[in-house]
Protein backbone atom coordinates (compact mmCIF):
# COMPACT_ATOMS: atom_id res chain seq x y z
CA UNK A 1 0.00 0.00 0.00
CA UNK A 2 1.45 3.36 -1.16
CA UNK A 3 1.66 6.29 1.19
CA UNK A 4 -0.59 9.31 0.43
CA UNK A 5 0.97 11.97 -1.80
CA UNK A 6 1.33 15.50 -0.77
CA UNK A 7 -0.39 17.84 -3.27
CA UNK A 8 2.27 19.74 -5.24
CA UNK A 9 2.54 21.85 -8.27
CA UNK A 10 0.89 20.53 -11.34
CA UNK A 11 2.92 19.35 -14.24
CA UNK A 12 1.39 22.08 -16.49
CA UNK A 13 2.75 25.60 -17.02
CA UNK A 14 3.56 27.62 -13.98
CA UNK A 15 0.68 29.79 -12.80
CA UNK A 16 1.28 33.58 -12.73
CA UNK A 17 1.37 35.06 -9.28
CA UNK A 18 -1.50 37.36 -8.44
CA UNK A 19 -0.60 41.09 -8.38
CA UNK A 20 -0.47 42.60 -4.94
CA UNK A 21 -3.51 44.52 -3.90
CA UNK A 22 -3.25 48.31 -4.35
CA UNK A 23 -2.59 49.99 -1.07
CA UNK A 24 -5.22 52.57 -0.30
CA UNK A 25 -3.94 55.87 1.06
CA UNK A 26 -4.37 56.31 4.71
CA UNK A 27 -6.53 59.08 5.93
CA UNK A 28 -3.58 60.42 7.87
CA UNK A 29 -1.44 60.88 4.74
CA UNK A 30 -1.78 64.20 2.86
CA UNK A 31 -3.22 63.87 -0.64
CA UNK A 32 -0.70 64.10 -3.44
CA UNK A 33 -0.94 67.34 -5.50
CA UNK A 34 0.69 68.13 -8.80
CA UNK A 35 3.62 70.55 -8.51
CA UNK A 36 2.76 74.19 -9.32
CA UNK A 37 3.71 75.28 -12.81
CA UNK A 38 6.96 77.19 -12.97
CA UNK A 39 6.84 80.91 -13.72
CA UNK A 40 8.89 80.54 -16.86
CA UNK A 41 6.29 78.20 -18.38
CA UNK A 42 3.68 80.99 -18.50
CA UNK A 43 3.67 82.82 -21.87
CA UNK A 44 3.51 86.24 -20.16
CA UNK A 45 6.28 85.48 -17.68
CA UNK A 46 8.91 86.90 -19.98
CA UNK A 47 7.28 90.33 -19.76
CA UNK A 48 7.98 90.67 -16.05
CA UNK A 49 11.42 91.84 -14.91
CA UNK A 50 13.42 89.46 -12.75
CA UNK A 51 15.46 92.00 -10.74
CA UNK A 52 15.00 95.31 -8.95
CA UNK A 53 17.09 97.15 -11.51
CA UNK A 54 15.04 95.68 -14.33
CA UNK A 55 11.76 96.62 -12.64
CA UNK A 56 12.89 100.21 -12.08
CA UNK A 57 14.11 100.47 -15.66
CA UNK A 58 10.83 99.11 -17.02
CA UNK A 59 8.90 101.61 -14.90
CA UNK A 60 11.01 104.54 -16.16
CA UNK A 61 10.62 103.50 -19.79
CA UNK A 62 6.88 103.02 -19.37
CA UNK A 63 6.44 106.39 -17.67
CA UNK A 64 8.42 108.15 -20.42
CA UNK A 65 6.43 106.50 -23.21
CA UNK A 66 3.10 107.30 -21.55
CA UNK A 67 3.95 110.94 -20.76
CA UNK A 68 5.52 111.75 -24.14
CA UNK A 69 2.24 112.21 -26.13
CA UNK A 70 0.76 114.52 -23.45
CA UNK A 71 3.34 117.32 -23.76
CA UNK A 72 1.88 120.80 -24.07
CA UNK A 73 4.21 121.53 -26.99
CA UNK A 74 5.22 118.45 -28.96
CA UNK A 75 7.56 120.58 -31.05
CA UNK A 76 9.81 120.94 -27.99
CA UNK A 77 10.22 117.19 -27.44
CA UNK A 78 13.97 117.67 -27.64
CA UNK A 79 14.06 119.58 -24.31
CA UNK A 80 13.35 116.62 -21.95
CA UNK A 81 15.28 114.26 -24.25
CA UNK A 82 18.24 116.63 -24.21
CA UNK A 83 18.10 116.81 -20.42
CA UNK A 84 18.23 113.03 -20.16
CA UNK A 85 21.06 112.64 -22.67
CA UNK A 86 22.96 115.55 -21.11
CA UNK A 87 22.66 113.99 -17.66
CA UNK A 88 24.01 110.69 -18.98
CA UNK A 89 26.93 112.45 -20.67
CA UNK A 90 27.70 114.50 -17.55
CA UNK A 91 27.72 111.45 -15.28
CA UNK A 92 30.05 109.71 -17.72
CA UNK A 93 32.43 112.68 -18.07
CA UNK A 94 32.86 113.19 -14.33
CA UNK A 95 33.27 109.41 -13.93
CA UNK A 96 30.33 109.03 -11.58
CA UNK A 97 29.28 106.01 -13.57
CA UNK A 98 31.92 104.02 -11.68
CA UNK A 99 30.26 104.93 -8.38
CA UNK A 100 26.70 104.42 -9.59
CA UNK A 101 27.44 101.23 -11.46
CA UNK A 102 24.56 100.06 -13.63
CA UNK A 103 22.21 102.71 -12.22
CA UNK A 104 23.63 105.49 -14.43
CA UNK A 105 21.04 104.96 -17.16
CA UNK A 106 18.27 104.89 -14.56
CA UNK A 107 19.24 108.32 -13.21
CA UNK A 108 19.32 109.75 -16.74
CA UNK A 109 15.89 108.22 -17.33
CA UNK A 110 14.53 109.82 -14.15
CA UNK A 111 15.73 113.22 -15.40
CA UNK A 112 13.96 112.56 -18.70
CA UNK A 113 10.72 111.65 -16.90
CA UNK A 114 11.02 114.77 -14.70
CA UNK A 115 11.37 116.92 -17.83
CA UNK A 116 8.31 115.30 -19.36
CA UNK A 117 6.33 115.87 -16.17
CA UNK A 118 7.35 119.54 -16.17
CA UNK A 119 6.06 119.97 -19.74
CA UNK A 120 2.74 118.26 -18.91
CA UNK A 121 0.18 118.70 -16.14
CA UNK A 122 -1.47 116.74 -13.31
CA UNK A 123 -4.25 115.45 -15.57
CA UNK A 124 -1.65 114.14 -18.00
CA UNK A 125 0.06 112.33 -15.12
CA UNK A 126 -3.27 110.82 -14.11
CA UNK A 127 -3.98 109.79 -17.70
CA UNK A 128 -0.57 108.12 -18.04
CA UNK A 129 -1.00 106.29 -14.72
CA UNK A 130 -4.47 105.11 -15.76
CA UNK A 131 -3.11 103.71 -19.02
CA UNK A 132 -0.39 101.92 -17.04
CA UNK A 133 -3.00 100.32 -14.76
CA UNK A 134 -5.04 99.26 -17.80
CA UNK A 135 -2.00 97.66 -19.46
CA UNK A 136 -1.14 95.84 -16.23
CA UNK A 137 -4.71 94.56 -16.01
CA UNK A 138 -4.68 93.35 -19.61
CA UNK A 139 -1.50 91.40 -18.90
CA UNK A 140 -3.25 89.67 -15.98
CA UNK A 141 -6.29 88.49 -17.94
CA UNK A 142 -8.48 86.51 -17.36
CA UNK A 143 -8.19 88.20 -13.95
CA UNK A 144 -10.25 91.16 -15.16
CA UNK A 145 -10.59 93.27 -12.00
CA UNK A 146 -7.40 95.28 -12.50
CA UNK A 147 -8.31 95.85 -16.17
CA UNK A 148 -11.77 97.11 -15.13
CA UNK A 149 -10.19 99.53 -12.68
CA UNK A 150 -7.85 100.71 -15.46
CA UNK A 151 -10.79 101.32 -17.82
CA UNK A 152 -12.62 103.35 -15.16
CA UNK A 153 -9.50 105.39 -14.41
CA UNK A 154 -8.89 106.02 -18.12
CA UNK A 155 -12.45 107.30 -18.58
CA UNK A 156 -12.24 109.64 -15.58
CA UNK A 157 -8.76 110.96 -16.29
CA UNK A 158 -9.57 111.27 -20.01
CA UNK A 159 -12.56 113.49 -19.26
CA UNK A 160 -10.50 115.57 -16.85
CA UNK A 161 -7.66 115.87 -19.35
CA UNK A 162 -10.06 116.92 -22.14
CA UNK A 163 -11.77 119.56 -20.00
CA UNK A 164 -8.42 120.88 -18.78
CA UNK A 165 -7.13 121.09 -22.36
CA UNK A 166 -10.24 122.99 -23.48
CA UNK A 167 -9.93 125.48 -20.63
CA UNK A 168 -6.25 126.01 -21.37
CA UNK A 169 -7.06 126.67 -25.04
CA UNK A 170 -9.75 129.17 -24.04
CA UNK A 171 -7.35 130.97 -21.70
CA UNK A 172 -4.69 131.16 -24.42
CA UNK A 173 -7.25 132.53 -26.90
CA UNK A 174 -8.42 135.15 -24.38
CA UNK A 175 -4.85 136.21 -23.65
CA UNK A 176 -4.14 136.44 -27.36
CA UNK A 177 -7.21 138.61 -27.92
CA UNK A 178 -6.24 140.83 -24.99
CA UNK A 179 -2.73 141.19 -26.38
CA UNK A 180 -4.12 142.16 -29.77
CA UNK A 181 -6.32 144.79 -28.16
CA UNK A 182 -3.40 146.19 -26.21
CA UNK A 183 -1.17 146.27 -29.27
CA UNK A 184 -3.95 147.83 -31.27
CA UNK A 185 -4.47 150.42 -28.56
CA UNK A 186 -0.92 151.62 -29.08
CA UNK A 187 -1.39 152.16 -32.85
CA UNK A 188 -4.10 154.80 -32.73
CA UNK A 189 -3.84 158.57 -32.84
CA UNK A 190 -2.33 160.28 -29.77
CA UNK A 191 -5.10 162.95 -29.73
CA UNK A 192 -8.75 162.99 -30.84
CA UNK A 193 -8.01 165.82 -33.30
CA UNK A 194 -5.37 163.65 -35.01
CA UNK A 195 -7.72 160.81 -35.99
CA UNK A 196 -9.36 162.55 -38.97
CA UNK A 197 -6.10 163.75 -40.64
CA UNK A 198 -4.52 160.28 -40.32
CA UNK A 199 -7.70 158.69 -41.64
CA UNK A 200 -7.99 161.00 -44.65
CA UNK A 201 -4.30 160.82 -45.52
CA UNK A 202 -4.37 157.00 -45.40
CA UNK A 203 -7.52 156.89 -47.57
CA UNK A 204 -5.88 159.17 -50.13
CA UNK A 205 -2.84 156.87 -50.30
CA UNK A 206 -4.94 153.69 -50.34
CA UNK A 207 -3.40 152.40 -47.11
CA UNK A 208 -6.23 150.11 -46.09
CA UNK A 209 -4.34 148.55 -43.16
CA UNK A 210 -3.97 151.90 -41.39
CA UNK A 211 -7.58 152.90 -42.06
CA UNK A 212 -9.07 149.60 -40.94
CA UNK A 213 -6.88 149.67 -37.82
CA UNK A 214 -8.22 153.10 -36.85
CA UNK A 215 -11.78 151.82 -37.25
CA UNK A 216 -12.96 149.54 -34.45
CA UNK A 217 -15.00 146.43 -35.25
CA UNK A 218 -18.42 148.13 -34.81
CA UNK A 219 -17.37 150.95 -37.15
CA UNK A 220 -16.00 148.88 -40.05
CA UNK A 221 -19.26 147.43 -41.34
CA UNK A 222 -21.10 150.80 -41.56
CA UNK A 223 -18.02 152.36 -43.17
CA UNK A 224 -17.92 149.64 -45.86
CA UNK A 225 -21.70 149.87 -46.41
CA UNK A 226 -21.52 153.65 -46.90
CA UNK A 227 -19.42 153.08 -50.03
CA UNK A 228 -21.36 150.02 -51.15
CA UNK A 229 -18.48 147.61 -50.52
CA UNK A 230 -18.46 144.28 -48.70
CA UNK A 231 -15.51 145.01 -46.40
CA UNK A 232 -13.26 147.74 -45.06
CA UNK A 233 -10.36 147.13 -47.46
CA UNK A 234 -12.57 147.38 -50.54
CA UNK A 235 -14.18 150.55 -49.17
CA UNK A 236 -10.78 152.24 -48.77
CA UNK A 237 -9.82 151.49 -52.38
CA UNK A 238 -13.23 152.69 -53.62
CA UNK A 239 -12.86 156.00 -51.77
CA UNK A 240 -9.25 156.42 -52.94
CA UNK A 241 -10.43 156.17 -56.55
CA UNK A 242 -12.79 159.15 -56.01
CA UNK A 243 -10.16 161.53 -54.60
CA UNK A 244 -9.07 164.20 -57.08
CA UNK A 245 -6.38 165.92 -54.98
CA UNK A 246 -4.75 163.48 -52.54
CA UNK A 247 -2.47 166.17 -51.06
CA UNK A 248 -5.36 168.49 -50.20
CA UNK A 249 -7.74 165.73 -49.07
CA UNK A 250 -5.80 165.05 -45.88
CA UNK A 251 -5.97 168.78 -44.93
CA UNK A 252 -9.78 168.87 -44.74
CA UNK A 253 -11.45 170.63 -41.84
CA UNK A 254 -14.58 169.27 -40.11
CA UNK A 255 -16.59 170.51 -37.10
CA UNK A 256 -16.08 168.49 -33.91
CA UNK A 257 -17.89 168.43 -30.58
CA UNK A 258 -16.08 166.97 -27.51
CA UNK A 259 -18.00 165.55 -24.58
CA UNK A 260 -17.29 165.18 -20.86
CA UNK A 261 -16.75 161.42 -21.10
CA UNK A 262 -13.77 161.83 -23.43
CA UNK A 263 -15.65 160.98 -26.63
CA UNK A 264 -15.50 163.42 -29.56
CA UNK A 265 -18.05 163.59 -32.37
CA UNK A 266 -16.62 164.67 -35.73
CA UNK A 267 -19.01 165.61 -38.53
CA UNK A 268 -16.98 164.59 -41.58
CA UNK A 269 -20.06 165.07 -43.76
CA UNK A 270 -19.28 168.81 -43.78
CA UNK A 271 -15.60 168.77 -44.60
CA UNK A 272 -14.12 171.90 -46.21
CA UNK A 273 -10.82 172.51 -47.98
CA UNK A 274 -8.67 175.51 -48.67
CA UNK A 275 -9.57 175.33 -52.36
CA UNK A 276 -13.10 176.03 -53.47
CA UNK A 277 -13.51 172.66 -55.18
CA UNK A 278 -13.70 169.60 -52.94
CA UNK A 279 -10.63 167.37 -53.01
CA UNK A 280 -12.71 164.20 -52.61
CA UNK A 281 -15.94 162.72 -51.27
CA UNK A 282 -17.39 163.44 -47.86
CA UNK A 283 -16.61 160.73 -45.34
CA UNK A 284 -19.26 160.43 -42.61
CA UNK A 285 -19.89 161.07 -38.93
CA UNK A 286 -17.24 159.73 -36.58
CA UNK A 287 -17.37 158.95 -32.88
CA UNK A 288 -13.78 159.11 -31.60
CA UNK A 289 -12.58 157.79 -28.24
CA UNK A 290 -10.22 155.42 -26.45
CA UNK A 291 -10.46 151.63 -26.32
CA UNK A 292 -7.92 149.81 -24.12
CA UNK A 293 -4.82 151.93 -24.59
CA UNK A 294 -3.89 155.59 -24.38
CA UNK A 295 -4.55 156.34 -28.06
CA UNK A 296 -7.79 157.20 -29.91
CA UNK A 297 -9.83 155.29 -32.49
CA UNK A 298 -13.11 155.59 -34.40
CA UNK A 299 -15.58 153.88 -32.07
CA UNK A 300 -18.64 154.31 -34.32
CA UNK A 301 -19.34 155.41 -37.90
CA UNK A 302 -22.50 156.80 -39.52
CA UNK A 303 -22.85 157.58 -43.24
CA UNK A 304 -23.78 161.03 -44.42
Amino acid sequence: MEPPRTPGPSDGPAAHPEPPAERLPSRFEPPLRPPPPSRSSHPRARLWPRSLRGAVGAGIVGAALLLFPFQSDLGRWWVPVGLGVGTLALLTLVRLDRLLGRWTWHIAGLVLVAGLMYSTGPWAWAMAASIAVLIAGLLRLPAWKVAAVGVALCVGSGLGYGISTMRTAEQIAAQHAQTQLQNRGQLGAPRPAGVLPVLLNSIARGESAVVCNLLTEPARAPFAASVGQPDCVSAVHALAAQITAPGDYAEAQAPSVPSDDGVTTVDACRMTWRTAAPAGPQLGRLLIGRTTGPTYFVLAFAPC
